[in-house]
């Protein structure tokens, strides 16, 4: 699919919110399945050589990495994709609905053994530019809210990722095809080369023990790779979400403002902060 995408000519969009409106009359769990086999895609596009030569590098500028960016790529449009879904215009709803809708999408994601997808879509629900807009989160459905509340403990960052280390090593026991949060796996992989030496202290011996943690991680990631994804696949929603505008970062704020004036202090204070850089830009496209 994703060399469909590359090839496919783009016709030029008008900034219009046409692209990430279409998505919800879509039930949440085809979403996430669209969104495992788009995932996968990537993940089958880096190999172990990519992996290992990222390490001690920027990633985003270098060329030995390129597959590895455009992962990190999807990641962040997916996110904007969500945020920018929920800022739109009140199109045929209720903006708090599409809120929930996505509040399912993130959980269904979850359930199908998604974890990256399911971490992309809470970070668009956690943009700033969407916490602040109280109003919209008093009218969200509790059961829903306790939902989100729920997976977010699942995903939580405390004790190393405990819970969702524990999580991802049963979804591997129960589905064909699990798609892990990949910027934890690279975390993984970085701090076993940082940490653990590559000589034994004092000797001019190979640390074999670095070698073996290291190599188990890339098994690890060959693992993923190797998924088999049973899932219905639709490869127009696919190229959909994937070619879809989304809001810049500062087209966010300027759009959270609009929906909601600043009522804090401090939320005034970044609200003038912000109208002195004013966006050229609202809308971008990653591919």
């Amino acid at each position: 699919r994703l060399a469909d995408v590359k090839t496919k000519k783009k016709v030029p969009k008008s900034e219009t919110w046409e692209d990430v409106n279409f998505i919800r009359d879509i039930k949440p769990e085809l979403v996430a399945a669209q969104l495992t086999h788009i995932e996968l895609d990537f993940l089958n596009n880096i190999s172990c050589d990519e992996m290992i030569s990222m390490l001690g590098k920027d990633v985003a500028s270098d060329s030995l990495c390129q597959n590895v960016n455009k992962y990190v790529n999807w990641f962040n449009h997916l996110s904007h994709f969500v945020a920018s879904a929920v800022l739109a215009p009140e199109l045929g709803g209720a903006r708090h609905l599409t809120m929930e809708y996505y509040m399912d999408v993130a959980v269904s994601c979850f359930s199908v053994g998604n974890f990256n997808s399911a971490m992309s879509v809470l970070a668009g629900l956690s943009q700033s530019s969407i916490t602040r807009l109280h109003k919209l989160r008093e009218k969200l459905d509790k059961n829903k809210a306790d939902h989100l509340s729920t997976l977010e403990k699942q995903m939580s960052p405390s004790e190393n990722f405990k819970t969702y280390r524990m999580a991802l090593k049963n979804a591997l026991q129960q589905h064909t095809c699990v798609i892990p949060f990949f910027t934890l796996l690279v975390k993984d992989i970085h701090t076993t080369c940082e940490i653990k030496k590559t000589k034994v202290e004092g000797t001019e011996l190979i640390n074999f023990e670095k070698c073996w943690e290291l190599a188990g991680h890339l098994v690890e990631f060959q693992k993923y790779q190797s998924g088999v994804c049973d899932l219905q696949s639709d490869g127009n929603i696919q190229e959909d979400i994937l070619l879809a505008k989304i809001l810049t970062e500062d087209g966010m704020m300027f759009s959270s403002y609009e929906i909601e004036e600043p009522v804090t202090v401090n939320d005034k204070k970044r609200y003038k902060a912000f109208l002195e850089k004013a966006p050229t830009q609202r809308m971008e496209s990653f591919y």
